[in-house]
């Protein structure tokens, strides 16, 4: 299936760990190009996703500054996203992804021993605001949307649910969150 993605560029934002590897990838083999900056590149898309901290707990942090350090992913994703917003509105096309923990949804969607109780309060604001991004920017051609990788999700899976949520067959939906977890959780929303 042709994704639409040849000629857009798509700018990653997170560590640059197995997943923002297969997301490349995919997304180059469908034709985007990657960006480098907001800065100094047109930017479509934007992929986000922050540090997985297997075994964190939220009553583990102990003060400000770890606290501090958590939030960064969503700092950085929001200041990327603001800034790629105006130039994607005037072109009437923009995505932008958040992938994140399916804990924010069940907290058992991890295998035993990997939950990341941090990510899942980092990753249900980042749901948050792809709510009001999806909302401000939808009717410009803009999308906002989530993937929501637990269970033993491969890299190659989450970047396949990545990059439909990129492609042009997903131009009406938006707000939406999706679990990539082979069916691990009890989350019903």
């Amino acid at each position: 299936m042709d994704l639409g993605l040849a000629g857009r560029s798509a700018l990653l934002v997170g560590p640059d760990d197995e997943v923002a590897g297969a997301c490349r990838r995919l997304l180059t083999a469908e034709g985007a190009r990657l960006a480098t900056s907001v800065d100094d590149d047109v930017v479509d898309i934007v992929i986000a996703h922050g540090v997985t901290r297997h075994g964190s707990q939220v009553l583990a942090v102990e003060s400000a500054e770890g606290w501090h350090t958590a939030w960064n992913d969503v700092v950085a994703a929001l200041d990327v996203f603001g800034r790629a917003l105006p130039g994607m509105r005037s072109r009437g096309w923009g995505r932008f992804v958040w992938v994140g923990t399916a804990g924010s949804r069940a907290l058992d969607a991890e295998l035993p021993g990997q939950l990341d109780e941090v990510g899942a309060v980092t990753s249900l604001a980042m749901r948050a605001a792809q709510k009001v991004i999806a909302a401000e920017g939808g009717a410009e051609g803009v999308v906002a949307n989530s993937v929501l990788r637990g269970g033993a999700a491969t890299a190659d899976e989450v970047a396949a649910a990545v990059a439909y949520f990129c492609s042009q067959w997903c131009g009406y939906i938006t707000g939406a969150s999706v679990d990539v977890t082979g069916g691990v959780g009890s989350g019903m929303f």
